[in-house]
């Protein structure tokens, strides 16, 4: 009898394991996750650390501009294109857009919110030197070549008034690959 009655506990306990462990699982929503990407039929694509980039252009002093129309010293930057494949177009240019400075339409505008720096725009240079003007179709197109190709650019300050004040320099610039 002793026998019997530890079956039938066993036997009970089996049955009941699955309910009472079941009763423990709760489940609640968790968020969401956004996946984000881009199908391009190009021959390279943008590497992915240089889509949202930051250049770091430095504190640089007012008295650097003495007049309008200064620069001052570079600070180069590249983009990296990957997985190039020059069996589809084998040239590309970058066309830069953003605000323009409305003392120098040349340049972008620098200096953003209310503590923004007056008097001052930022140029981006190619290679070869050549100042890129905002908004505009690029003229240089450069050579591709197969797997990775890094696209070499500075950025420089200039005065766009004959005084400079200090203040935040930072400017927003948009880009896009243009391929031949």
């Amino acid at each position: 009898m002793l026998l019997n009655n530890k079956i039938k506990a066993l036997i009970f306990g089996l049955i009941c394991t699955p309910v009472i462990s079941q009763a423990a699982n709760v489940t609640i929503n968790g968020g969401e996750v956004k996946f984000r990407g881009l199908v391009v039929a190009a021959p390279c694509s943008v590497k992915a650390d240089d889509i949202n980039k930051t250049v770091e252009m430095g504190q640089v002093r007012t008295n650097n501009f003495p007049t309008k129309g200064t620069w001052y010293d570079p600070v180069a930057f590249q983009i990296h294109l990957e997985d190039c494949d020059t069996t589809v177009l084998n040239t590309v240019a970058v066309r830069f857009d953003g605000i323009s400075d409305a003392n120098d339409p040349q340049v972008f505008q620098s200096g953003e919110g209310a503590g923004a720096a007056q008097g001052i725009g930022l140029g981006i240079f190619d290679f070869t030197g050549r100042l890129l003007v905002p908004n505009t179709q690029p003229k240089n197109y450069f050579p591709l070549t197969d797997g990775e190709t890094v696209l070499h650019f500075s950025a420089k300050y200039r005065s766009t008034l004959n005084h400079v004040q200090s203040g935040d320099a930072s400017s927003t610039v948009w880009f896009k690959m243009i391929y031949q």
